[in-house]
């Protein structure tokens, strides 16, 4: 299985609980990931809101607090994981040889 790969933030933050944030792993959503998106809201951009903050871990709130670019990067992270594509190349990091190597 390949690492875990990670969002890291150009611009850091603190959580509303105090800890400074520069770092969030990014978790593989699942259909039922968009299912409950969608029993929270109609609106497309409050659901990518509520998908990215459950594929980074994070609450919607401290999803608020990201920095554009952050923000950004994450919803291409977000699309691109959607599309089955490789997150890796999305993130920057270089990519080995083997479809499993940009696995989540």
């Amino acid at each position: 299985m390949a690492e875990s790969l990670s969002l890291i933030l150009k611009f850091p933050f603190k959580s509303a609980s105090g800890d400074q944030i520069s770092k969030l792993s990014i978790k593989r959503l699942k259909r039922k990931d968009i299912s409950a998106a969608q029993a929270v809201t109609k609106d497309e951009a409050a659901m990518e809101d509520v998908l990215v903050s459950k594929m980074l871990g994070i609450t919607i709130e401290d999803l608020g607090e990201f920095d554009i670019a952050d923000s950004k990067l994450a919803t291409e992270v977000l699309r691109e994981m959607a599309s089955g594509g490789d997150l890796a190349a999305i993130l920057g990091r270089s990519v080995a040889v083997g479809i499993e190597d940009a696995a989540v």
